[in-house]
């Protein structure tokens, strides 16, 4: 079970990289950009939506706090 602390801390880091439009990695190996972070309290529950780019196209996908494992790889020109 997750702390209040390691919650906290990641919303932090997820409002970081949205706020600095860092690419981030989720946990099926997708990466995009955060758009929006939207908490419920007090159950706690983060959903954060993340602009992805895929084989099939560009869209929205609307992911649990978890799934953001963190920035994504840079990518070399």
């Amino acid at each position: 079970m997750t702390t209040y602390i390691e919650i906290m801390s990641n919303l932090r880091l997820v409002h970081r990289l949205m706020t600095d439009r860092r690419q981030v990695m989720l946990e099926d190996g997708r990466t995009g950009k955060i758009v929006r972070v939207d908490t419920v309290f007090p159950d706690n529950s983060t959903t954060v939506s993340v602009w992805t780019d895929t084989k099939r196209g560009p869209g929205v996908a609307k992911v649990d706090l978890a799934s953001i494992l963190g920035a994504a790889p840079a990518q070399s020109a």
